[in-house]
């Protein structure tokens, strides 16, 4: 009910107090008339993208370019990413500072979020093509300008409701008039719900921004300072059986009822705000120089349930499903009560608590080591423990751009970038015990008969910890990267050219704080530091055949080391890398037509991009050898290869017809080898187990994708807009350890299991139909009020399947045991807005 009130609440403020002139509207979801660019509320999809985190064409805001405006509107349902890339291939930069994690390659968008009013005009570049303020990725380059003396003068405050993530969001923005070359900028905002989408999920985030520039004649010196502190209940994907029995397909395992209400067992919280200092400086009229220095710092981390001694906590662990139960009679018994009643299929908070509490008390002698410390107290079988991932980075940014003649223009960069992770986990909850006992209880039935192996903390043996307190793993990653990149650009009459060239280096190492009791000599202290040297080429052409049509071509070569969090085998643990570890070499090229004229644009590209040499690390439970793994594949090839039309044609005065097309097929082009250690031991499982992936689709996104639409502006300043989407070649996340021979040599060879393990998933094909409009109102020239109103998936399709994976843990005999988890793209949902302006 709440939900329909704020909507018909905006409705009817927006016809009561509106009238007078009008002003066509500016919004968080459409161009406004001064070519800002609009920026996209998170999804919960792209706020919980845990595997990929946020998806830069879903969240990216868009261009004027047709394609780029489906990718980022209308295709966002999907989680589609542009060209199959991955969000690391994409640089972002905040007034010239970096923001891209080190130890991942990735952006995290949400340390930013709720920020829409400041951050609307940026540059950005799309592809191979040349930038004026950095190298680039394979997929371009986004440099969001947040000085205070680029915003618009205004008060603006809006108020917007959502079905969403959130169902409730004020933000405000003020940019004064100020003289003798001041500038000022104050925005924040706050975004909530109670309860999102999901069941069982919450949202509380603020956020702020303090921006103030001085200009000194051609000098201008700025200062941002900004954040977005944001606490959230998540979601995670199920297998289908439990959707089946949930009734629904936004069923969700983390939450369950603790006295009456409902408490959420993983719980993101995160703050990790930002400071910019730029420096500009005009030296002349045809140079100049950008400096710019940064410091982010904070807290980022997710709780989760651990447990020892006794049972799984959840609730769609395989033992407990009807699947997994032999009699059909006692399994259609357990079917029927677990679809009755709701707390059958959600955790049980008084379970573990009385666990816990009915637990005899406990003595731990010689508690940390010291002899005849005893300590006796409820020892925690249930716990709720926060993962922390805390970073510190810093960035130093040199960007000098001349003009010679007036044909020729050369961009030189240094940049230089620092960040250390403190990556450890802290006791959130005891549930009711005294205290938890630091040891691991994998190695407790591996190595019973051997107390060191046990212990987290080898220099604090049977350590007990206590809420706030670390335990489990505690270590530091460390990442330096340096290097210049000079890029030349050539403007002729019927031919533009460039060419970039970048060195770099990187250098990382693990810093261990605990001496852990499996790898006591190779936990503690400062690991052998990692050093790869990257170099990176790009070149393009673009051929003028007229005013209005154009020919180009891009072509580039990229040399990337290995992430952190893949080059080290378990670095919770131990700083063992990966065998054979080196860079990752990409070989891009594309190019295409583009035609500009005032009733119709379009575009066609091609494509190919070729990744060798990926290596990629991850740990999960292994059914064959029976114990926790370490899995690293080395030596991944992959190719992305395709199209990408566009069109739009002004048809009538005001109304605007498209369509856009990509078509495109990213697959696996070799066979890898794995390399499978146990955890608690640094002996290798397996040594170069061939993985039979090639011509296997990369998942996650959809391989081809289809948008037609139109747009109407009015003269009497609304406008609606109508797109359809359609997608297909979808495919599921694969686990490569199912596609070796020894996961298949006890199956019967093409048989039922043989094929389900061998063959990878291929989802159904979906389609989306989205609605925006929205209207804009002048009152006595100085004030605007703005309405806008989406609705995505107005067909309220539910069966649309977005992604998933398929299961670490796997039993060849019987695939299904541990079947694949999906995620479910949001039925019907809305989006409405009012904002004020003066």
């Amino acid at each position: 009910m709440m939900k329909r009130t704020s909507l018909f609440f905006l409705l009817f403020i927006c016809c009561y107090t509106m009238n007078g002139q009008e002003e066509t509207p500016t919004t968080d979801s459409i161009p406004d008339t001064n070519g800002d660019i609009p920026i996209l509320s998170l999804s919960e999809t792209e706020l919980e993208a845990d595997d990929e985190f946020e998806n830069i064409s879903g969240i990216l805001a868009s261009s004027r370019d047709p394609f780029t405006s489906a990718a980022a509107f209308n295709w966002g349902i999907s989680r589609f990413r542009i060209r199959g890339y991955d969000n690391n291939n994409t640089d972002v930069f905040i007034n010239g500072s970096y923001m891209n994690d080190l130890e991942t390659g990735r952006t995290f968008w949400s340390a930013w979020g709720g920020l829409n009013d400041v951050l609307r005009s940026r540059e950005m570049v799309f592809g191979l093509n040349a930038s004026d303020f950095t190298h680039g990725g394979i997929n371009g380059a986004i440099n969001m300008d947040v000085r205070a003396s680029a915003q618009r003068k205004q008060l603006r405050i809006s108020y917007a409701s959502s079905n969403r993530s959130y169902f409730h969001r004020i933000m405000g923005v003020y940019t004064p008039t100020l003289s003798n070359g001041w500038s000022l900028t104050l925005s924040g905002s706050r975004r909530w719900a109670d309860e999102g989408y999901i069941e069982g999920t919450f949202y509380d985030s603020w956020s702020y921004f303090l921006g103030v520039s001085k200009k000194f004649g051609k000098q201008e010196l700025s200062l941002n300072v900004l954040g977005s502190p944001t606490k959230r209940g998540r979601s995670g994907g199920s297998v289908q059986e439990m959707y089946d029995i949930a009734g629904t397909n936004y069923y969700n395992s983390f939450w369950g009822y603790q006295n009456g209400e409902k408490r959420n067992s993983r719980v993101g919280n995160a703050h990790q705000p930002i400071s910019i200092l730029q420096h500009k400086w005009e030296i002349g009229e045809t140079s100049n120089l950008t400096t710019t220095v940064s410091y982010q710092f904070g807290r980022n981390g997710s709780t989760a349930l651990d447990w020892n001694n006794a049972r799984d906590p959840r609730p769609d662990y395989y033992r407990y499903l009807p699947s997994y139960v032999r009699d059909p009679n006692v399994a259609q018994t357990l079917y029927s009560a677990m679809a009755a009643d709701e707390n059958l299929r959600q955790l049980d908070w008084g379970y573990m608590y009385n666990a816990n509490w009915y637990t005899a008390p406990t003595t731990i002698t010689d508690v940390n080591g010291i002899e005849g410390n005893d300590v006796t107290g409820i020892r925690s079988k249930y716990i709720v423990e926060d993962r922390r991932f805390d970073k510190k980075k810093a960035d130093l940014n040199l960007v000098y751009n001349k003009a010679v003649g007036d044909n020729v223009k050369v961009n030189f960069g240094y940049y230089y970038r620092w960040q250390k992770t403190r990556n450890h986990k802290v006791v959130d909850d005891l549930m009711g015990g005294d205290f938890y006992l630091d040891t691991d209880r994998f190695s407790e039935r591996d190595f019973p008969d051997n107390p060191d192996v046990l212990q987290n903390d080898l220099d604090n043996p049977n350590r007990i910890v206590r809420e706030g307190e670390t335990f489990g793993y505690d270590y530091y990653s460390n990442i330096n990267k340096t290097g210049i990149w000079l890029q030349q650009q050539l403007s002729l009459d019927k031919v533009d050219l460039f060419m970039s060239l970048n060195a770099g280096r990187t250098q990382f190492w693990r810093t261990g704080n605990f001496r852990n009791g499996r790898f006591p000599e190779s936990s503690l202290g400062d690991s052998e530091k990692q050093n790869f040297f990257d170099l990176a080429a790009k070149l393009g052409a673009v051929y003028k055949i007229n005013g209005r049509n154009y020919l180009y071509a891009n072509a580039g070569y990229l040399q990337r080391p290995p992430s952190y969090r893949d080059a080290y085998l378990s670095p919770r643990t131990r700083d063992q890398v990966a065998p054979n570890l080196t860079t990752e070499k990409i070989i891009s090229t594309e190019g295409g037509y583009q035609l500009k004229s005032p009733a119709f644009k379009g575009r066609a590209t091609a494509y190919y991009t070729k990744f060798e040499d990926g290596v990629s690390t991850r740990s999960f439970y292994h059914d064959i050898e029976q114990t926790f793994v370490n899995f690293t594949l080395n030596g991944i090839d992959k190719q992305h290869f395709g199209i990408e039309l566009a069109a739009e044609a002004k048809v009538m005065p005001g109304l605007t017809l498209h369509a856009v097309t990509s078509i495109g097929q990213y697959t696996y082009t070799n066979r890898p080898k794995a390399y499978i250690t146990q955890d608690n031991s640094s002996e290798f499982l397996a040594e170069g187990r061939t993985i039979y992936q090639k011509n296997f689709y990369v998942g996650g996104t959809p391989q081809h994708a289809y948008n037609i639409g139109a747009s109407y502006r009015s003269t009497k300043f609304w406008f609606a807009n109508v797109n359809f989407s359609y997608f297909n070649e979808i495919y599921l996340n694969f686990n490569p350890d199912r596609r070796t021979a020894a996961a298949v040599e006890d199956v019967e060879y093409e048989g039922e299991y043989w094929t389900s393990s061998v063959n990878q998933e291929k989802l159904a094909s979906q389609i989306s139909l989205d609605l925006f409009g929205g209207k804009s109102f002048k009152i006595k020239n100085d004030y605007f009020i703005y309405l806008t109103v989406g609705v995505s998936n107005v067909l309220n399709n539910k069966n649309f399947i977005t992604g998933g994976f398929e299961q670490s843990r796997f039993a060849a005999e019987n695939v299904f045991r541990f079947p694949s988890r999906y995620y479910y793209a949001y039925g019907v949902n809305y989006f409405a807005s009012i904002a004020f302006r003066y």
